[in-house]
């Protein structure tokens, strides 16, 4: 916070430092005094302050008070701040004067409807607690808007599409204090919490999407990107397992997700309805393949470990291509024709990821950096089931939490 004194009167100004220098929150680089108001005029020319104030009979110059000066020279000084554009006008102007024919001038031209005119008198404390009062109020105000400028900026998003998943994440961060966030014309509700990262404390946005889906997905990553730039926006939740060696809970990390559901029908040879794919390809940024190839199974088993209920196998990383598709599968044909054929690594499927990715690779300009974390639940076969969703929600959420306290790098904002 910044505060001009202008004013002459060595009395005035010391009571006016001692006053506001004891106020908590002030420092003393933040008080200036000018004797002149030429002095004054060159300081508000270069510098924008939150509070002046003015002493009204005060010469242009450095030198004795001359009788032929204007004895509302102060008001004159303030009607060229407000009227030249050159000159940085202050939050607030306060009048302060002993003068009581000055203060009634004031009065008579109208001056105490702009500004509040206080009477200077060094037996009163009246004037001194007023402008102490303003001081304080404007501190709060300015850490107001810090606490919420702060608030709708995040280092972290995690998003996920259904009950379940979001259920997992919200018991993740139990021991966490949670602030519902809504903003005018968006429906999604944003829950915002702190973690304690190694040098920092971590600002976290967690959201659901409003139906399950790549649009949905591309909706509310955009809307969050929007509202609150993170650095990360990390998917969590559940995913069909493709391929051998991959257990339930195992927590894929899509290392590209690609969109199998891309392309067009056309008529066959025989004359049959077929599809005919262009599939889409997004590869995670490369900085984060690296970080996510790292040894991870002492985490893993801690994870593992605190899951309460039967836990059929160890639990692994799997990393590799996630597809994404407009539906949910149950069959195996349908993974052999559609997601094997056209990519024989990939290793599991989903019906969001590839929204997320779009959205941050394609949509607003921010920077951010997509990770997808989902666990397997089923192997999207005839067995299908839901046994174990909440178990692979458990896992995914859980790994994510623990990328995000302890390995994930940051910038400073």
């Amino acid at each position: 916070m910044k505060i001009l004194f202008v004013d002459d009167e060595s009395k005035k100004l010391k009571r006016l430092y001692s006053a506001i220098s004891q106020i908590e929150g002030i420092n003393p680089e933040d008080l200036e005094n000018v004797l002149d108001l030429k002095s004054a005029k060159e300081k508000l020319v270069s510098s924008f302050y939150d509070l002046v104030v003015m002493d009204l009979k005060i010469s242009e110059y450095i030198a004795e008070y001359s009788e032929d000066e204007s004895e509302i020279a102060g008001l004159e000084f303030i009607d060229e701040i407000l009227g030249t554009d050159a000159i940085r006008t202050p939050q607030e102007i306060v009048i302060l004067t002993e003068h009581d024919e000055l203060q009634k001038k004031c009065t008579e031209l109208g001056k105490d409807l702009e500004f509040q005119v206080l009477k200077y008198d060094e037996q009163s404390l009246e004037w001194e607690n007023i402008i102490k009062s303003k001081v304080k109020y404007r501190l709060n105000y300015e850490n107001s808007k810090k606490r919420f400028s702060n608030r709708l900026s995040c280092d972290v998003a995690i998003v996920c599409a259904v009950d379940v998943e979001m259920n997992a994440v919200k018991k993740t961060f139990k021991d966490k204090r949670i602030e519902r966030i809504s903003f005018d014309n968006d429906a999604s509700d944003y829950y915002y919490l702190e973690l304690d990262g190694k040098d920092r404390k971590i600002r976290v946005i967690i959201a659901q999407q409003r139906e399950m889906g790549m649009a949905a997905a591309t909706n509310l990553t955009q809307s969050i990107i929007y509202h609150f730039k993170p650095f990360y926006i990390i998917m969590v939740g559940i995913a069909a397992g493709i391929g051998d060696g991959k257990n339930l809970g195992d927590i894929i990390v899509a290392t590209e997700v690609w969109n199998y559901s891309s392309g067009k029908y056309i008529t066959d040879e025989n004359g049959k309805l077929a599809f005919s794919p262009d599939p889409k390809h997004i590869i995670l940024h490369p900085n984060m393949e690296s970080v996510l190839k790292r040894d991870y199974s002492a985490e893993l088993y801690n994870i593992r470990k605190g899951w309460n209920g039967d836990i059929p196998t160890d639990l692994k990383l799997v990393l590799g291509p996630l597809a994404c598709g407009a539906a949910v599968v149950g069959n195996s044909e349908i993974v052999d024709d559609m997601i094997k054929q056209h990519s024989r690594k990939t290793v599991g499927l989903d019906m969001e990821s590839y929204g997320v990715f779009y959205a941050t690779n394609y949509g607003l300009d921010s920077g951010t950096i997509p990770i997808c974390l989902k666990s397997i639940s089923d192997f999207a076969d005839e067995k299908k089931g839901d046994g174990y969703q909440k178990y692979a929600a458990y896992t995914s959420a859980e790994f994510a939490r623990y990328l995000i306290e302890s390995v994930l790098p940051y910038i400073n904002r």
